[in-house]
């Protein structure tokens, strides 16, 4: 499981770097409808292998995280296929923002209001059930 947490985190680094990659390609020759589908499902699978390592790990994790992660896959999808530049650069800036204020929530660096929001562990013990007496 822990192969699977670090590719996550490195993978995520990378994608970072491609959706700005994204806006910057966008800003300089125009919209690329192929490129930003790619980075869009670089994104999903990123999600999913997050996903994955949260339903498998024993760790407390912040919802905030993939709800955050969810809305910047929601507006990359969104703008995937546009070749209207100003929808492109808006949509894939939010995303940036959102991707990097998801990784802001479990990094070391983040702000201490995010660390503790809405903490979950899908592999938390329940308090053992009594019988009712009779």
């Amino acid at each position: 499981m822990e192969i699977l947490l670090k590719s996550h985190k490195h993978y995520g680094t990378l994608l970072l770097a491609l959706v700005l990659a994204v806006i910057v390609v966008t800003l300089i020759k125009g919209p690329k409808p192929v490129f930003q589908r790619i980075v869009a499902v670089l994104v999903d699978i990123n999600l999913l292998v997050g996903l994955s390592v949260a339903w498998n790990s024993q760790k407390s994790f912040s919802l905030l995280h993939p709800i955050l992660a969810l809305g910047a896959v929601g507006l990359l999808h969104a703008s995937a296929k546009s070749d209207n530049a100003a929808k492109v650069i808006r949509c894939f800036s939010i995303a940036l923002i959102l991707l990097i204020t998801a990784w802001a929530v479990h990094a070391n660096w983040g702000p201490d209001f995010l660390k503790n929001v809405w903490l979950v562990n899908f592999h938390s013990q329940s308090a053992p059930v009594t019988p009712i007496a009779q």
